[in-house]
């Protein structure tokens, strides 16, 4: 139900009967990603698997270009759409396990992706540069905030790498909610220049407000020298324990 509702939202209702409607096309897209050997493979083994919930579909899988096709005949907007409906609806069937005490604790770091060796995908993304010169393989910057107890990716960012870490988590902050743990290694926002520098706190909290849309607050009783010494008694006292 919910892919035909997208369909119709996007403008991807199909205008003949055909075995790869959007909701097969979406399931195979799904199956298809956790491959990693080909794509012929992975379609074979992702068919059998749609098969289970749509049996009325033929024995043998589609070619790779009936399948190409069908993907292409689903625009953007449907896929977003889709996104966001089901991690809606995701949300609020596990929002009990996604807490500790009343506060959904999440989680966001980047990491690197190795892409297909394609000349459009190399001039968008690029190269990433070693001491032996310019990699052969492109690679992508993968941005995501996901739940720490569930893994759920509540939202991602998958850009160039001229796009920092913290360029992207500046778009992800949007999907914070009032009462939000984030957990973040200190490699986005250094301790020593941001929170020992109550100018340079105030600037990272106005940034998260003005991306949030003012769901981001801070505790009126927060204060960065407080948190800083806090944090620097706790590490000299786990070196002296290491």
């Amino acid at each position: 139900e919910e892919f035909q509702i997208v369909a119709r939202q996007t403008g991807c209702t199909p205008k003949r009967n055909r075995p790869l409607v959007p909701e097969v096309v979406a399931w195979l897209m799904m199956y298809v990603s956790l491959h990693t050997q080909s794509m012929t493979q992975g379609l074979l083994q992702a068919w059998g698997l749609v098969r289970q919930r749509h049996p009325d579909l033929q024995a043998h899988p589609v070619s790779e270009e009936a399948f190409c096709q069908a993907r292409k005949q689903l625009n953007l907007a449907f896929w977003k759409t889709l996104w966001r409906r089901l991690g809606c609806r995701y949300e609020q069937r596990f929002d009990a396990e996604m807490r500790w005490k009343g506060l959904r604790v999440l989680a966001a770091d980047g990491t690197e992706v190795a892409l297909p060796n394609v000349p459009v995908l190399a001039r968008f993304f690029g190269r990433p540069k070693g001491r032996h010169g310019q990699s052969k393989t492109p690679q992508a910057r993968l941005v995501a905030l996901c739940s720490v107890f569930t893994g759920f990716c509540i939202a991602f960012k998958f850009v160039s790498l001229r796009v920092t870490e913290h360029a992207a988590l500046q778009h992800l902050i949007r999907w914070l909610k009032t009462d939000d743990l984030i957990l973040l290694d200190r490699g986005f926002f250094s301790l020593q220049d941001h929170l020992a520098d109550p100018l340079a706190w105030r600037r990272v909290r106005d940034t998260a407000l003005e991306s949030s849309g003012g769901v981001c607050q801070t505790h009126p009783s927060f204060r960065p020298q407080r948190l800083e010494r806090s944090l620097h008694t706790h590490v000299g006292h786990s070196t002296k324990l290491s």
